[in-house]
């Protein structure tokens, strides 16, 4: 009788992977060849650790009132440009728009983000015109 090995399915896979990968290539490129695969895990790993976001960008998202958990870099920065040329809308709209028609339009309670002093009046005589 002979000596019965219990190896599973996996572990004998790579016993022939290995097996093969010896006979291809023959013992001295494996050296090689076990450098490029760690060059290229560590290059991997970099680059994924590159899109996570900065502990900074993480500050200024928070302060913009952003939520940052489960983001990636990319997408926090494209959140944040977008909150950040609303707020620069509504500070140009209040620049050109007349301080009176913005304070009775915020009265009214009219969103005046976005909106030129003509779109503001029509608004108002509108609303004023349905109570």
């Amino acid at each position: 009788m002979g000596v019965v090995l219990f190896i599973d399915t996996q572990t004998l896979i790579l016993i022939i992977i290995a097996f093969i990968v010896l006979v291809i290539w023959g013992p001295s490129k494996i050296p090689q060849l076990a450098r490029s695969l760690g060059q290229s895990i560590r290059e991997f790993k970099r680059g994924a650790a590159e899109n996570e976001p900065e502990p900074e960008l993480i500050e200024v998202a928070r302060k913009l009132g952003i939520d940052p958990t489960g983001k990636t870099r990319d997408e926090l920065l494209t959140e944040i440009n977008n909150r950040l040329s609303q707020q620069k809308a509504t500070v140009t709209v209040k620049s050109t728009v007349d301080p009176k028609v913005l304070e009775i339009a915020e009265r009214l309670g009219i969103d005046t983000r976005g909106k030129s002093e003509e779109e503001l009046i029509k608004e108002i005589n509108w609303r004023l015109s349905n109570k």
